[in-house]
């Protein structure tokens, strides 16, 4: 054989085989799972937040998201408006980084005009689409339906200055999550929200936080309607229970089951001793007075301000000897209480375990209004630590309606005006409470791709990019110029 041909032979093998070695490469790489994506935005708003991810990783089958991208509202179009090109791209873009990163059990196809007219009419008919219909997330015996609405808000045209519609807020990676966890809940958890004062509106966030956590929420006028509840939450109460109301709450903590109750340091002194009459043989309740705490001001410890009675619970206050605070551990986040009172607790048989779950600083105090300036700390008042939350559960190997799960907290502002800053605790410690994994809530751990620098990484990379580099590049061009010469 001669020289030529050999050399032929190799040339085409090797072009062959990096051929070969490119399709594969490409093939491979063109996955929604092997792309690597940066999202270097300062407010991480490039991609789908944790919750998503972990919300989509509760679901134990496959689940399929269809997008139907249309521009079907004639008054979201006029003046030229360009509300459905953002809201498409702005979809696009999440269930892009979705695909890439919420595994293998996640698929997802996007339908728009141009789609096949075939596929189209199959897709509407199949989930039965109505118009403003944009997302459906399925799987094998279940579905869950997003508007337009409930993803994005758009301003209305207006005709006599020809001002086109405009897209004012958008809210698309909530409204995955919060449908996400409907759909991981097949069989959701009956909870029984008793009406805590006259006009409780202030509460409705709680109530659409606890239906966003995919749970079946009753909201009761009183203790005596409920009835065979997963779990009782107490969001705080200022009037007295008739003698139906104190009955069935006696027999409900008797029987051991779930219950969730906050009183705040306001709460009525009659309430009060109502529920410590009730818990007391448990050898748990409410202490008397509100907590303050010195809050810093301009590197100082001020007092005598409203802000000392609001309190920020800090990794070194909460408890790491409890489930329930391991994902808030983890995270490192703190919490806020604010109206806050003690909670009593270690007097039990020992029929029940106990654990302290958050407690104040060692420079806390009761504040007594009736001595002294308000908020601020009298010789009288002593400053020490203070238990805010506790739990108790049975001992022993006993039904899970009736594993006598209680906690007490003695702040009401956590469900209320506050409940934006106690959201991820408050979800772990129900979802403790009704005896589901811990992992179905939203500071489960799970390994991140993409890469999502923090805010002092991008502090770094600024810094980099900045600084080092451009001094390194002149810096060498300095020693070049002075070799040179």
């Amino acid at each position: 054989m001669s020289r030529r041909l050999i050399l032929v032979s190799i040339s085409l093998g090797l072009s062959l085989a990096a051929s070969a070695l490119t399709i594969g490469c490409l093939y491979v790489f063109s996955s929604p799972q092997a792309r690597l994506r940066y999202d270097l935005s300062t407010d991480q708003t490039n991609g789908v937040s944790d919750r998503v991810l972990k919300a989509f990783a509760g679901i134990n089958q496959p689940v399929k998201l269809t997008a139907f991208l249309y521009s079907e509202d004639d008054n979201l179009l006029s003046f030229n408006s360009n509300v459905y090109m953002r809201a498409h791209d702005r979809l696009r873009l999440l269930i892009d980084d979705l695909s890439a990163r919420a595994g293998s059990n996640f698929s997802s196809l996007i339908v728009d005009s141009n789609s096949p007219l075939v596929e189209q009419q199959r897709l509407q008919q199949l989930y039965q689409r109505q118009l403003g219909e944009v997302v459906v997330l399925s799987t094998a015996d279940n579905h869950v339906v997003l508007q337009f609405d409930d993803m994005f808000e758009v301003s209305q045209a207006v005709v006599d200055k020809k001002m086109p519609s405009r897209l004012r807020h958008e809210r698309v990676d909530a409204a995955l999550g919060d449908a996400a966890r409907r759909l991981s809940n097949a069989d959701p958890f009956e909870i029984a929200v008793v009406k805590s004062v006259a006009d409780d509106s202030k509460l409705q966030p709680f109530l659409e936080f606890l239906e966003r956590e995919g749970h079946q929420v009753e909201h009761l006028q009183s203790f005596a309607q409920v009835a065979e509840h997963d779990l009782v939450i107490i969001p705080g109460q200022t009037v007295l229970m008739l003698p139906a109301d104190l009955a069935a709450a006696e027999n409900w903590v008797a029987d051991d089951k779930r219950l969730f109750l906050a009183l705040g340091a306001f709460a009525p002194d009659e309430i009060v001793a109502q529920w410590n009459e009730i818990l007391s043989e448990r050898g748990e309740g409410f202490a008397e007075g509100l907590l303050c705490e010195a809050i810093p001001i301009a590197g100082a410890l001020m007092e005598g301000r409203a802000e000392c009675a609001v309190l920020e619970i800090n990794a070194g206050q909460i408890s790491g000897q409890h489930k329930i605070n391991f994902p808030l551990i983890r995270a490192q986040r703190s919490l806020l209480f604010a109206g806050t009172r003690p909670v009593l607790f270690g007097n039990t048989t020992n029929k029940y375990s106990q654990s302290r779950l958050l407690r104040t600083s060692p420079n806390a105090w009761i504040d007594n209004p009736m001595t002294g300036s308000q908020f601020a700390r009298d010789i009288s008042e002593k400053s020490t630590i203070y238990p805010i939350a506790v739990v108790s559960s049975a001992w022993g190997d006993k039904p899970s309606l009736r594993a006598g799960r209680l906690m007490l907290i003695g702040s009401d502002e956590v469900m209320g005006g506050h409940l934006a800053f106690n959201k991820d605790w408050l979800a772990t410690s129900i979802m403790f409470l009704l005896g589901d994994e811990l992992e179905k809530t939203g500071l489960r751990s799970i390994s991140e791709l993409p890469f999502h620098p923090s805010r002092d990484s991008l502090v770094t990379i600024k810094a980099i990019s900045l600084y080092l580099l451009p001094g390194i590049c002149f810096l060498l061009s300095i020693i070049i110029w002075l070799r040179r010469k």
